[in-house]
């Protein structure tokens, strides 16, 4: 299935958080109006007000870095400043007069808040360098992990006991359930995510056609300088119970493997950007039947009045994936306001 997904900044389909916060002068406590705020290696930055105060909206979920400067005082830079989709991130500044060498900043690393006082519903957040530091291949076994989600024999995914078929799954706002399975209609790589959100109770009515939960997804964007990533793996399952699971002595490591990657970067710096991913994905799994029968085997004739079917009693996958998979985006900043993505999900 491919699905393609077009959203500019000010629709309602892309997904944003904001920073907000106060500049002040260290020593007295004032506010310092007409500072300059950015947000570092993008284009999005705000002065504050005549009361110190500064918001920078449409900010992508993420983790940056946040520089704050103003005339006769030291610029300060904080680390770590994390922005979550739908919710606000405050960072005040206290900035104090030059009195280093000219061209030193004070460095600061952000810390997340214990309690996010704008929550308003149970949901769970994982961003990118999380999932990147997980021992997981899948989007269910990320899910898995989070409080309030069991998946079922069959991957289906259940939350606070809600049927799996009342789930709404989103990305980048916008519903990719499946109409007639009601479940995720495109496979998402966790390469591709940015961002995870779990809302598990008392979501906003934006998120229609959700009973017990919704899964939204944030998928990257290309920034101003190249990456690349790539994984493999192979191997196969082995037992020396072959009198229990058919089959499960004979190593066939061909059958079974990962080959995935990913490549970001500018097409034209603060302009023009792109993000590509790709994964195939096959796996025979554990368990193997004897094919006893096939409508191609040969046909045998007994006593002359009994036909039997016989087939080759190979070993045939009782539970096989095959499946590729990927994701392309391409971003036009069109205005310092507006700007255009366009993204292709694909998966078979």
């Amino acid at each position: 299935m491919l699905c393609l997904l077009l959203s500019f900044t000010s629709g309602f389909a892309q997904k944003f958080g904001k920073i907000t916060g106060m500049v002040t002068d260290k020593a007295t406590g004032d506010p310092l109006p007409g500072a300059n705020i950015v947000v570092v290696g993008t284009t999005l930055g705000a002065a504050s007000d005549l009361d110190g105060r500064y918001t920078i909206l449409r900010v992508p979920p993420g983790v940056y870095q946040l520089r704050a400067d103003f005339i006769g005082y030291q610029a300060v830079l904080v680390q770590n400043v994390q922005v979550l989709t739908d919710l606000t991130t405050k960072i005040d500044f206290q900035l104090q007069t030059q009195t280093v060498e000219f061209g030193e900043e004070v460095v600061v690393v952000a810390e997340r808040p214990i309690i996010r006082k704008d929550l308003t519903s149970a949901e769970a957040r994982v961003q990118a360098s999380e999932i990147s530091r997980l021992p997981v291949q899948e989007l269910s076994d990320v899910l898995n992990l989070q409080a309030g989600i069991t998946r079922d024999s069959g991957g289906g995914i259940h939350i606070r006991g809600g049927r799996s078929t009342e789930v709404a799954y989103m990305v980048n706002g916008i519903r990719i359930t499946d109409d007639f399975t009601r479940t995720q209609s495109i496979q998402i790589e966790n390469e591709s995510i940015q961002e995870l959100q779990v809302i598990s109770g008392t979501f906003n009515a934006e998120y229609g056609d959700a009973l017990s939960g919704v899964i939204n997804i944030v998928t990257k964007t290309g920034g101003n300088e190249f990456h690349g990533t790539f994984e493999a793996w192979s191997g196969d399952y082995v037992s020396n119970h072959d009198n229990i699971f058919f089959d499960i002595d004979n190593v066939k490591p061909a059958d079974n493997y990962n080959f995935q990657g990913s490549l970001s970067g500018p097409i034209i710096k603060n302009k023009l950007t792109f993000f590509v991913t790709g994964r195939r994905f096959s796996n025979d799994g554990w368990l193997y039947g004897a094919k006893v029968y096939s409508p191609q085997g040969r046909l045998q004739v007994i006593n002359g009045d009994t036909v039997a079917v016989r087939g080759d009693s190979s070993a045939v996958p009782m539970n096989s994936v095959r499946r590729w998979s990927g994701q392309g985006s391409v971003e036009w900043r069109m205005t310092s306001n507006m700007k255009l993505k366009i993204d292709a999900l694909g998966s078979t």
